[in-house]
């Protein structure tokens, strides 16, 4: 009896190893930011954060913020933002808003990959083919993109 209660114990114990029980991977966070005038009179402030696990990423939360005086600058703006997001509008786990207040044009962006229409998204936009590669985004290739519109990432 002592015997199978050891060889039981040794065979549980090699399954938890086996299948990785208990050993899931962390999820960690990139910050991208940007500040500064992007036209006469217009400062910016962009904010990204990405989560991810591993190699791709699960989650992206946005937050560009463009400050001026002129009203008539950031309602114009506002249209065109929405209109580029328009397309977007139906597609479940993307969701954005975009709105001026007080000098100050938000756009704010939620995406989960981990669960998005990928194909939809590359239907939508063909660019974004070249971000998303087998349904999944890889968090060099978003690091990359940041880093390439003068973002500085942590």
């Amino acid at each position: 009896m002592k015997k199978l209660t050891k060889l039981s114990i040794v065979l549980f114990a090699a399954l938890l190893v086996f299948t990785g029980c208990g050993k899931e991977e962390e999820v960690k966070t990139l910050r991208c930011t940007k500040t500064g005038e992007v036209t006469t009179g217009v400062e910016a402030d962009l904010t990204y954060e990405v989560t991810y696990k591993g190699d791709y990423v699960e989650k992206v939360h946005t937050v560009e913020k463009l400050m001026s005086d002129s009203d008539d600058y950031l309602n114009t703006y506002k249209q065109l933002v929405e209109a580029g997001y328009e397309d977007y509008k139906d597609v479940k786990y993307y969701d954005y808003d975009v709105k001026v207040k007080d000098g100050v044009l938000t756009s704010t962006v939620d995406i989960d990959y981990s669960k998005i229409d990928t194909d939809k998204m590359i239907e939508i936009d063909s660019n974004n083919a070249a971000l998303i590669k087998n349904g999944k985004v890889k968090i060099d290739d978003m690091r990359a993109l940041y880093k390439q519109v003068g973002a500085v990432c942590e």
